[in-house]
């Protein structure tokens, strides 16, 4: 391996507001290697090659592409430079051929002014990406593996030093994951060096001989890949154990009010199955959720746990399967009136009105049927919540970004639910934060109120849940009780790849 540094990150940090996303980094990526970047959900993986790539300024720290500092760099200077970048969602113009996306991006490479040389390295690009035979058809109307390959490809045209690539491998199964895998692989030796960003740890065993880790946007380890993924300290940053200093989690069965197994399902899913164009994002799912239970929804990103929740709420359609709740059927309902069974939602991402005061977004989610129970149904969400009772005139930005998350889950709970939906509450919250946030569920949970946890902190979930449930590629993998799931080989494996516990 060469010893000259593609690219290398000096103390690279950038904050957005009082949360560091990227803090502190230092990293080179070696001419002539695929490096790997992984972490959990909000480790600042996306943060971090959004900074690489311009889409980003950094808040401090700097960045040097072959010997030259591009800190202050647009990102098409960047490109100039040698640059290029998948994203993570594939973003062609949907109503250009193939072709025109791929030229559209080589006009706009180093040297790519020449016509001639443009075509004939869009020819050249169409025939190694496996897409010449649908050069001339809609960008929109290619399944996802051919996107992936379109976004691929659309890189590959800027004819860069450094490829980017973010998070290439999610939503594909496993046959069209071994054929990226092989794409990839082919591409090597076209280009300086690679940056890998990859929840699939197939992916990252078969490209990448360095892994870098990314936890709470510090740098936690780099090395051979093979040793990385086996290192406990990697498995613990994805199970959520580095917080688990308090001790083991409770038992369940301990639990005043935990429901007993027998106990008819308030919420039946049957067979789910839900397809995003060509994606298919849910495989059959079954799952059950008792009346006052707490089921913990686990799996890596894009496993497909929001939109199994998102389906459950209306807000995506089934395109097989059922879903009943409270013994009537759900599926197919408008979300307003699945929200009126008794099914309250909190989505990803705390979606509050920054307009509005903290108590005029609670007031806002209370349904007319309950308006003349609403002072004192505010009154009760105030003591799940003990922290938002003093900021009730405040605007909801004003928060910190764990009352902000009390705020949502407030919200979803105004309608007085029989079961409240909760996506990814803890992500980007600082451990304090996570702490408060988990003993106000606790108090949610002991008013008997059913909860479906999505959750990318395993330790928290498990801890919190009276049965969990492990999604991969859309499908349950894992089941059962927290002490059956906590510890289990499958469950580190799911999260970490299957050679970790090597």
């Amino acid at each position: 391996m060469a010893e000259a540094a593609a690219l290398r990150v000096e103390s690279l940090s950038r904050r957005f507001g009082g949360v560091a996303a990227v803090d502190g980094v230092d990293l080179e990526v070696h001419a002539g290697e695929a490096l790997g970047v992984i972490g959990p959900n909000g480790a600042g993986k996306s943060t971090f090659i959004n900074l690489i790539s311009g889409a980003l300024a950094p808040s401090s720290g700097r960045i040097v592409l072959f010997g030259e500092d591009i800190t202050t760099c647009s990102a098409d200077a960047r490109t100039r430079r040698g640059i290029g970048r998948t994203h993570q969602i594939p973003r062609p113009f949907a109503r250009m051929s193939v072709w025109e996306n791929l030229a559209l991006a080589a006009r706009h490479a180093r040297g790519g002014h020449d016509m001639r040389s443009v075509r004939a390295n869009c020819r050249s690009i169409l025939e190694r990406t496996g897409l010449a035979d649908v050069a001339a058809r809609p960008a929109g109307a290619l399944p996802l593996l051919r996107r992936k390959r379109l976004e691929l490809a659309r890189a590959l045209a800027l004819r860069p030093r450094l490829l980017l690539l973010d998070e290439i491998g999610a939503g594909l199964i496993e046959s069209e994951t071994r054929a990226l895998i092989e794409l990839i692989q082919s591409i090597r030796a076209e280009v300086e060096a690679v940056v890998l960003i990859e929840h699939v740890m197939d992916v990252i065993t078969a490209c990448c001989e360095r892994t870098a880790v990314l936890a709470s946007g510090r740098l936690l380890v780099v090395g051979d890949t093979r040793q990385v993924l086996a290192s406990p300290e990697v498995a613990a940053v994805y199970l959520g154990t580095t917080d688990a200093g308090s001790g083991q989690a409770e038992d369940a069965a301990a639990r005043p009010g935990a429901p007993a197994t027998a106990a008819a399902a308030l919420l039946e899913v049957s067979g789910a199955t839900v397809n995003y164009g060509g994606v298919r994002a849910l495989r059959g799912v079954d799952l059950k959720v008792r009346a006052g239970e707490v089921v913990a929804l686990l799996g890596a990103n894009g496993a497909g746990k929001t939109t199994l929740a998102r389906a459950i709420s209306g807000a995506v359609p089934l395109a097989a399967g059922s879903i009943r709740f409270d013994g009537s059927p759900i599926s197919g309902l408008a979300a307003e009136r699945i929200t009126a069974r008794g099914v309250g939602h909190c989505m990803e991402g705390r979606r509050i009105f920054a307009s509005l005061s903290v108590e005029e977004n609670l007031l806002l989610a209370v349904p007319p049927a309950l308006r003349r129970e609403a002072a004192a149904r505010l009154e009760e969400i105030y003591a799940m919540f003990p922290a938002l009772p003093a900021h009730r005139h405040k605007s909801g930005t004003a928060l910190s970004g764990g009352q902000q998350q009390m705020l949502a889950i407030g919200r979803a709970m105004m309608s007085r639910p029989k079961l409240v939906i909760l996506d990814e509450v803890s992500l980007g919250l600082a451990p304090i934060a996570v702490a408060q946030l988990y003993e106000s569920l606790a108090r949610i949970r002991a008013t008997g109120v059913a909860m479906l946890v999505v959750e990318q902190n395993i330790h928290r979930g498990l801890q919190l849940a009276d049965r969990a449930c492990v999604l991969a590629h859309g499908s349950v993998r894992l089941a059962g009780r927290p002490e059956e799931i906590r510890g289990s080989r499958e469950l580190r494996e799911l999260y970490v790849g299957e050679d970790a516990g090597a």
